[in-house]
């Protein structure tokens, strides 16, 4: 069961280092003004959060996220000369284009408010959003379905020509705009 008033300090707290993030500019800016509908009630507070992003990644070894590389990481629609130009810092290891959709994590007071919240999520496009329990909490996770993850290259080589690469940018992209559509139904029904 959730301590009530555990979850109001532990909201404030949240609350305050997500005002220090974002006027450090550290908070995607695109997912701030869903952010703050959903941290305005009572029952929800925002944890990590991310607006959708295209990442060229490099990965000494499959699977060796720790050790990975970023070459390039956008929070918006990129064109095909940004991630060759990045693609030229790369070194030793797979090369990786990815596409991931907005995800948000959302502490929830109670089961019903959990519910409610990934009901709305899913009618927004967010399908394979559900929530989870600890001993202390109810977290929601609010994310979509597309997403790319295309292996492009290794050791400084890339394995197709600039014609197919830029077919993946536009693939990325489309995904990108997807979730942008998204984010807005979602912040126009959380606001109502």
């Amino acid at each position: 069961m959730i301590n009530e008033r555990n979850f109001i300090e532990n909201k404030k707290h949240t609350i305050k280092k997500l005002e220090i993030a974002k006027k450090e500019n550290e908070v995607d800016v695109g997912i701030v003004p869903i952010l703050d509908i959903i941290n305005s009630y009572d029952e929800y507070y925002t944890s990590s959060s991310c607006y959708g992003r295209i990442v060229l990644l490099e990965l000494p070894e499959l699977g060796d996220k720790k050790n990975a590389k970023w070459l390039g990481k956008w929070h918006r629609q990129i064109q095909l000369d940004e991630l060759l130009k990045a693609f030229k810092n790369a070194e030793k290891g797979m090369l990786w284009l990815l596409a991931q959709s907005p995800i948000i994590h959302v502490f929830s007071k109670d089961f019903e408010s959990a519910d409610k919240l990934v009901k709305t999520a899913v009618s927004c496009g967010f399908k394979h959003s559900g929530f989870k329990t600890t001993d202390k909490n109810i977290i929601v996770e609010i994310v979509s379905t597309e997403r790319l993850d295309s292996p492009v290259g290794k050791d400084k080589v890339l394995f197709y020509n600039k014609d197919h690469v830029g077919f993946l940018v536009g693939i990325a992209n489309d995904i990108f705009q997807k979730s942008n559509s998204k984010l807005i139904r979602l912040r126009d029904k959380l606001d109502k």
